[in-house]
Parts: C-alpha cells; structure tokens; sequence
C-alpha cells in the first residue's frame, strides 16, 4: 500500500509483471524504513526492498519522465566504462530497468557497500575522515577511473568562453538558468568586464563565459576530457565502516544520471572541492573578510601565507582535493593547473544558481568564479598582471553590490510548524541529568554538557568523541553552558567564573583563563554559538569564544526579564516584563509591546503589588526572526523587514504550565519556528493552539543545529536522539 500510495496503482501492477518476468515470488518494503519516501531534488523516488528467490537486498528507484530518466543507461554506460573500477567503487544494476506507460523508469540498484546501516555519506563524516575520503576519490577518479584514457588522450585546444560553455552544459545554453540568473543580477553587458575585489581587479566571470567582450581576453587552452561523475558533490559518496572505523578506500559512487564519457576531466575534481567547502563559506559569520580572501587566493593561487590566515581544517580540505589532483597529473603540470581553475570558474557559476545555497555561499562561490578565471588570463597572456593590476582604492569591492551573487535582500520566509520528520540516531549517554545542555558544534557534532561540567561529544553520526570529565563547583545554574559553533569549544558557567573548554585538532583539551563573573546577577546569555555573552542586567557583553575576550557591550533596558543572541551576536533581543528590544548590528534598535500577566494575578488590584512576571525570547541562528513567549502570548518578529509575522494568545493550560523555571527553553529556527521546553515537555507554540510533541519521558534539553535541518533532545533519563527537520 505504501508503494502504492508513493508511486500509483499502475507502477504496482508493473512492478507485478517484473517480478514474474525475473522469478520473484516476493517484493517488500524493508522495515524499518531506511529512509522516509518521497522526492528528491529530481523527483525520484528511492525504497528500500527485499526481494525473492534469491533473497536480496535493493534500491528501487523510480525516476520522473524526461532527461532525469536517461539516468538508468547512464549508470549501466558508467558500469561497463571500467568494469574493475566499477566493481570496486560503483553499485551495480542487477536487473534491467523498465519504462513504464507513463515515461517514468524503475531501476533496482545493488546497496552500496552491503549495507543501509553501516555505510555513511561523506558530508556526514567528520572532517579528518572527510579528507581521507576525498584523496581517496580524486586518485581514484584520475589515476584508476581515467588511467587509461588519459593515457590515450589528446588535448583538445578550447577557448576559455568555449571550454567554460561546454562545462556549463544546459545551465547555460538555451536560455538556461545560469543565463536568467545573471540577467535578473545584471551582470551582462553595458555591466563592466571588471569586477574589484581586496585590491585586484578581476574579469566578469559572466561575461567572459559570454566570450564576446573585447575588454576581456578568449585565448585557447588545451583541454583533456575522459570520464565524468557529473555532479560528484560530497553526499553522492557512500563511505562503509568496519567496526566503527570508516574505509575510505572502499567509497562508492552512487546517481550516475549525469555520466559522460567525454566530461571535462577536472570538473568532478572542481564538483568534489566545492562541495567540501560549501559548510565552511555558507553562513557569512564562519570566515571574517580577510580569511574568506585569503582561502580564494589559496585555491586558486597557493602561497604560505593565506595557509597562515585561513582556518587549518579548511586549508587541509583544499589540500585533499588539489594537492592529490596535481600529484597524480604532475606529468601533465602547468595546462592541467589551467584547466582546474577553468573547472572552478564553470563549477563556482552553476554553484551561484542553487537555491539551496546561502546568499553567503552564492556570494562566496561567484567571487571564486572571477579569482579563478582571473587567473587563467593572468597564467595565458604575455606578462600576466594585465589581468588583476593593482588598483589605487584597496576598500572598493564590487562583491559588496547588492546584485552580484546574490539576488539581494529576501525576507525570510516564516514556517510556523517546521517539526521533526524523522529520527536519525539514538543513544543513552548513561548520565541521567535534569539539568544537562545540549548543543551542536561543527559539522553536525553534538555535546552534552551535565550539572558538573562534564562534557560529551559526539559525531554527526553517533560516534563518540573525546571528552573531559565534571568537576566541582558544580554548573551554575539550568542551561548554563554554551558550545560553540565553529570550533570544538564549550563555555561552563561556573558559579563565580566562565570555563572554556576547547578541544584541539591534534586531542587533549586546551582551558584559556576563565572569564570572571562579576557578581551574582552576572550571567551567561545560553544562545550564540560563533560568539557568546554575558549580562549583569546593566550591560551585555559580547565574547571572543576562543579567549573569552570582550568585543562589543550593548546596554540593557532597565528591569531585563531575559536575553538571546544570534550565532554572531549581529540580532540581540532584550527584553522587560512587556516590552522587547531587538537591536540588529547597523540599524537603529526596534521596540515591541507584549502582553503578560500571570493567569490567576490579571486582576488589576493584584497585579498592582506582584512582581512583572518574566517572559522567554529566542533568536533564530542566523538572526532572521526573533520569538518571545509570555504568560499570555506568543510572538514572532521578522527582523529583516521589522515586522510581527505571528501572534496569538496562549492558552489557558499552557499558561499555567509556564509557571516555574525547570526544564525550560525556547528555541527559534531561521524559518521562525519555535521550539517550547517547558517542564519537560516538548511542544511547538507557532501554531494556533500550539502542537504538543509526542515522547518519551521528560527533557533536559534541546537544540537545533545552525542550518535549521537538525534537531536534537536529551531526556532527563540521558537518553541523546537527534532529528531531521
């Protein structure tokens, strides 16, 4: 029924007739589902099924009528291209592929390494297993994959426009995507062939694809072409484990619609750095403007110097892909530089056209467009500064334009019941703890911090981590702790002092010198995640997470109820019993009115001698809304456009729940979704009557990772799940 209810009453009854053509007496769905049914970004299906005689594990994979269902011939052309490498690093079809009336295509696909349980995406790695996986994909692409064929090829002389036309495919011919998006930028001609970025002036990657600028040169370069993945991004690698330790050298490669025989040779090499380094450059915070310059160069023109000035995990993954692509074609040497840097221009372009993407990561992946093309000109004419001269204004930076990369502002869009869709792992940390923090730090790793300041850590798939042990004192207060977003650091706030604890790349721990609390209405602000901060209810201040060092102070409104910061601290929330502050970095604050009243004190005569009663705010991760709850409503701000986006009173039982302080936060998603922990009972207060959340047992704590695609609880009973969103 569920097939059925996936894929229609007339591909069951093929499905029917492909059994009996094959001998299969059984076909189900393997349970539990690997994966919840549905659509990708293509539209195709894929299932988990056992089949029988001979029992079988496969894929079913239904893909949607027109150039996405050329994908079954693809893979079987790709299967048969190097059959020694296919056995080892592709999966197999084991049955033919049917067309159904209708033009869709059913394909059964061989489970990669043996297994839907043991074997991993790359992206999920963890960073030093991700870069062992991807030197393992770059040799083996070019010195197995394409062995023979490089060892036959000729190059074939190209134009940049030319080569760059071919790489961009249906992208950009026709009318393609990449065309409409640079039209809606405004990036073709009257628009400059230049383009200014730190100092150097840089070719319009657009129009030189265009090739019809006589500012810009075309020259010829030559080209090898062979073997090509297509679209090699890091979630299209499958990676086996074996006894919890991950094989790099057993990768399979899976979604073969895009496989061609005559691919540019350094595009799935351009695909695979990319991608890598999408989580890096996604979020405008991660790298501040001088690292973001200096890993463009690093790419594209290697010094020691940018080494020093970019993040070493992120040095080390351009490295994995480059340095291992260059020492298998060092025969090959300076035209294979060329061509790589020809593959980042067209693979950076088609990047800028993702609505997946972050406007920080399309902004990122345009600017690597005009470095890399920038340097081909330089490496192909006489001289080679004439391409990036120098200019007298260092500050002018055309990147800066609303239009380049980006498609300008956008308001975020509010979604009031983004909840959990399915549960991606579970463990028992073996330390129940009704005051335990949870939070996400890089790459999807998870912490646990409990009452004494001992911290847990895990993988983005469950793996441990080292950690370090508690100690007395013991954690302040309910939820005061903090763990940081871009490096394997946690915050512990002690009763008379801040404790860093980081986690350096080559182990151990490293603790900076504590930041002093000053007295005791000195507290930790428990959101933020690149920075973090602190309040004395006169003043919050703004930290360095590595040090502790002091940035920024903001000054609080008189009798604060509560704080939140955004990731980077650029939103800050504040607010007092019926009132909130929300400053934005670089606009003038805003002032919002809310009610809140205890349920059984709302007579006038009461009120006038009981205390303001306190409120909850929470700031998304990127600080594109802003949630408050009170005792009497809920509250959500847009803080792009400064305007309320939802409210509505609460009721009567959630208001009497919200009395007393234990178990308690609230969470906000960047699509405005907020997440309310109240007596330890999950539920989401943005939909009209709020949605109670089914579990098991009480939490300690939540939290949503900074992408918004992740949510993890701890249950008082030390039990970790985490979530897809």
């Amino acid at each position: 029924m569920l097939i059925q209810e996936t894929c229609g009453v007339e591909f069951v009854e093929e499905l029917k007739r492909q059994g009996r053509d094959v001998g299969w007496t059984e076909l189900r769905l393997r349970r539990p589902l690997w994966s919840t049914p549905g659509s990708s970004y293509t539209g195709a299906v894929l299932l988990p099924v056992l089949v029988a005689p001979p029992p079988r594990q496969l894929l079913m994979k239904v893909i949607p009528a027109g150039s996405a269902g050329r994908e079954a011939s693809a893979h079987a052309e790709a299967l048969d291209a190097v059959p020694a490498f296919s056995a080892r690093h592709l999966v197999g079809q084991p049955y033919p592929a049917r067309d159904l009336p209708d033009g869709r295509t059913v394909m059964f696909q061989e489970v990669a390494g043996a297994s839907l349980v043991h074997v991993t995406p790359a992206g999920s790695l963890p960073p030093q297993e991700q870069n062992q996986v991807v030197e393992k994909v770059v040799r083996g692409l070019l010195a197995d994959w394409n062995e023979l064929g490089l060892k036959e090829a000729v190059p074939e002389q190209l134009t940049v426009s030319r080569s760059l036309t071919r790489a961009l495919g249906d992208v950009w011919t026709d009318g393609g995507s990449l065309q409409a998006f640079g039209r809606r930028l405004g990036v073709f001609a009257p628009s400059s062939p230049w383009l200014y970025s730190d100092g150097m002036r840089l070719p319009n990657p657009y129009l030189l694809v265009d090739g019809r600028n006589p500012a810009l040169a075309d020259p010829a370069v030559p080209v090898l072409h062979g073997l090509g993945h297509g679209d090699l991004h890091l979630d299209n690698i499958l990676v086996p484990r074996r006894e919890k330790v991950v094989q790099p050298q057993e990768y399979r490669l899976i979604d073969l619609c895009t496989f061609s025989k005559r691919a540019d040779v350094g595009g799935d090499v351009a695909t695979l750095l990319l991608s890598a380094l999408l989580p890096h450059v996604n979020h405008p915070q991660e790298l501040p403007p001088d690292q973001r310059h200096a890993l463009l160069r690093f790419i594209v023109d290697p010094d020691a110097s940018h080494r020093t000035d970019i993040v070493p995990g992120v040095a080390a993954r351009v490295t994995a892909v480059r340095d291992t692509a260059r020492d298998v074609m060092h025969g090959w040497g300076d035209p294979w530089d060329v061509q790589l840097l020809l593959s980042l221009t067209a693979v950076a372009l088609r990047f800028t056209t993702y609505t997946k993407i972050s406007a920080a990561g399309r902004t990122f992946c345009a600017r690597l467009a005009a470095h890399a093309c920038g340097e081909v000109l330089a490496r192909t004419q006489d001289g080679g500064v004439a391409a990036r001269p120098p200019i007298a204004d260092r500050d002018r930076d055309s990147f800066t334009m609303a239009g380049f990369g980006q498609e300008g502002g956008r308001t975020p869009v509010f979604v009031p019941d983004q909840g959990p869709r399915g549960r991606r792992w579970r463990r028992e940390t073996g330390v129940p703890d009704d005051r335990a923090v949870l939070g996400f730090g890089p790459a999807h790793t998870l912490v646990a911090i409990d009452s004494e300041g001992g911290i847990r850590r895990w993988t983005a798939v469950g793996d441990p981590l080292p950690g370090v042990d508690g100690r007395s004192p013991r954690q302040r207060l309910g939820h005061q702790s903090l763990v940081a977003s871009l490096t394997h650091s946690v915050v512990v706030a002690r009763p008379k002092e801040l404790e860093i604890v980081r986690f350096p790349r080559e182990g151990g721990t490293f603790r900076p010198p504590s930041v002093p609390l000053r007295n005791g209405d000195h507290f930790l602000v428990t959101s933020g995640g690149d920075v973090f901060a602190t309040h004395d209810r006169r003043h919050l201040t703004v930290h360095r997470f590595d040090d502790g060092a002091p940035i920024e102070e903001l000054t609080c409104p008189p009798a604060m109820a509560a704080s939140a910061v955004s990731m980077d601290a650029s939103v800050v929330a504040m607010a007092r019993s019926r009132e909130v502050h929300i400053h934005r970095r670089g606009h003038p604050p805003v002032r919002w009115s809310v009610a809140n009243s205890i349920p059984h004190l709302r007579n006038p005569l009461l009120r006038m001698v009981t205390p303001d009663p306190g409120l909850q705010l929470a700031v998304s991760p990127r600080g594109g809304h802003v949630g408050c709850v009170t005792f009497e409503e809920v509250v959500v701000w847009s803080t792009e456009d400064e305007r309320e986006v939802y409210r509505r009173r609460l009721t009567d039982r959630e208001a009497r729940e919200a009395l007393g302080a234990k178990w308690m936060r609230l969470v906000c998603t960047e699509t405005g979704t907020l997440f309310w922990l109240r007596r330890g009972r999950l539920s989401i207060p943005t939909t009209d009557g709020g949605t109670q959340l089914q579990q098991s047992g009480t939490y300690a704590d939540v939290a949503v990772d900074r992408d918004g695609t992740l949510m993890a609880t701890l249950s008082t009973e030390g039990r970790l799940e985490v979530w897809d969103l």
